[in-house]
């Protein structure tokens, strides 16, 4: 395994030690901000969302956006689109995101930008029923005034450095918007990570990111406020992969870890530590056709992808234990 020289070891204390700056955590509310959490890209949701150490281009912003400076190795700039609904279509969940690459000399810097929308529309009004002893609708139920929608947006600007060939760092900032009838929301946060090639048995990649890592927040119209605590993710995938017929096989172990006690929602202590793993693999046919599954917090996943010159189609299929299963497609185009 390689040891990286000081200037390197001096750059990852410093982000490890912006892991540890202190939150104010008794405020935070629990699961504040989940929608922004559901996962971009076919290709890693599809492999169990083992994907911060794996992830570039546009979706790295959501992964780990130290992915951004490996972009330049695959190709310079790209844009990535995705979008899927659930629930017969009331939950529509949209991701697009554009990166480009700034150098191509040893220390490569890339920018991206993206987007995250997620919309959930009939959501019944009911009438109010100032007297208790007023008149219900048929079936003794509430009168269903109109149909609402609600909608969160999380906007993603985000850098990435590479410093040789072996060292990639990026950081990305977050401005967070709800909208639910006439109450909005706004707040902003950071995610960062690093990703380290070395050299065991075969090229590994490694990786630590933090999500939301000095403690987002969104502020409502009301006065409210609430507090999204942080997620912290490490894992190791194979760099360059296994030889197969035909192909490669690659594959990435990851654990994501919520700054905040999950324990008491799972019945066993087993349960809980399977909830933060992520297993993926994906076995690559002549660099054209993609086969790939994985586990994510216990559920299966299965996807596959097309690669046409430089567009690329990618799909996933996400079964889930107590919900239905989802669908979704992305796009991917470099240039």
């Amino acid at each position: 395994m390689k040891i990286f020289n000081n200037v390197h070891t001096r750059l990852g204390l410093l982000w490890l030690c912006a892991l540890l700056l202190p939150a104010s955590l008794a405020a935070q509310s629990k699961y504040a901000g989940e929608s922004f959490s559901v996962g971009v890209g076919g290709r890693g949701l599809a492999m169990g969302s083992a994907f911060h150490t794996l992830a570039t281009g546009p979706e790295a912003l959501y992964w780990n956006p130290a992915g951004l400076a490996r972009t330049a190795d695959v190709q310079p700039n790209s844009i990535s689109f995705m979008h899927s609904e659930r629930f017969n279509g009331e939950v529509a969940y949209n991701f697009i995101g554009y990166t480009r690459s700034l150098s191509r000399e040893s220390n490569r810097m890339t920018a991206g930008l993206g987007l995250i929308h997620l919309g959930v529309g009939g959501i019944p009004v009911v009438t109010r029923l100032e007297d208790p002893d007023g008149e219900l609708g048929e079936d003794n139920r509430p009168v269903i005034d109109r149909y609402i929608s609600k909608n969160d947006f999380a906007i993603l600007a985000g850098f990435g450095r590479s410093f040789g060939k072996n060292a990639h760092f990026g950081a990305n900032v977050k401005i967070l918007h709800e909208r639910y009838l006439d109450v909005t929301a706004t707040g902003f946060g950071f995610d960062a990570g690093v990703v380290f090639g070395v050299e065991w048995f075969t090229p590994l990649l490694v990786s630590v990111s933090a999500r939301d890592i000095t403690t987002s927040f969104l502020a409502y119209s009301t006065g409210k406020r609430e507090y999204i605590k942080p997620w912290i993710s490490a894992g190791v995938a194979l760099g360059e992969g296994f030889s197969l017929p035909g192909g490669r096989l690659i594959a990435a172990v990851e654990v994501s870890v919520p700054v905040e006690r999950r324990r008491a929602n799972y019945s066993t202590t087993s349960a809980y530590m399977m909830s933060l793993l992520h297993l993926g693999a994906e076995y690559s046919l002549y660099e054209r056709m993609f086969l790939r599954t994985g586990l994510d917090e216990r559920n299966l996943t299965f996807g596959a992808g097309l690669k046409v010159r430089r567009l690329a189609v990618d799909y996933a299929w996400i079964g889930h234990r107590d919900l239905d299963q989802t669908h979704r497609v992305s796009l991917g185009y470099g240039f």
